[in-house]
């Protein structure tokens, strides 16, 4: 199996970010989608800490074992991004890798409060547009990133 090149990773990612729209979002929603990920996590023997977000408000958060408070750190700075470009964390780092620059270099926002990382992604609803983040940490970027969209693919079935 080859690797995708960059380019085809990023137009994968555009396509994620186009198809994975929620009809509706209420609170249990976000408990719902937070379970549907923590258990993804233990079927695949993986330790994260996953956050979701509604217009600023935290409705779901939940530290597995073998995550710190680095890991809530780590999702703060992922949020921050996704919300200022309104795309997955993971398409703006390789966005900006591929440009050959960083954040902080092209749009001056600082590391301590932004980062480009796999594990955030924007929480998109019809007819609202983007309203929160869904994020996780713990894994290596590109799973961070892959554990999410697959839950959200399978989750969104149910709609």
């Amino acid at each position: 199996m080859t690797t995708p090149s960059m380019e085809q990773r990023l137009q994968q990612m555009e396509q994620e970010e186009q198809e994975l729209w929620f009809p509706t979002f209420t609170n249990d929603t976000a408990l719902e989608l937070g379970f549907a990920i923590v258990e993804e996590a233990k079927r695949n023997g993986q330790g994260i800490t996953v956050e979701v977000t509604r217009k600023g408000q935290r409705l779901f958060l939940h530290a597995m074992e073998g995550t710190s408070a680095e890991n809530e750190d780590w999702i703060r700075r992922k949020n921050n991004a996704a919300n200022y470009f309104g795309r997955s964390s993971w398409h703006i780092a390789c966005r900006l890798h591929s440009e050959g620059t960083t954040m902080e270099e092209k749009h001056g926002l600082p590391l301590a409060d932004y980062v480009g990382a796999g594990g955030a992604f924007p929480l998109l609803v019809r007819g609202e547009g983007q309203i929160g983040t869904v994020t996780v940490s713990g894994l290596p970027d590109q799973e961070d990133h892959d554990l999410l969209v697959a839950v959200l693919r399978r989750f969104l079935l149910q709609f």
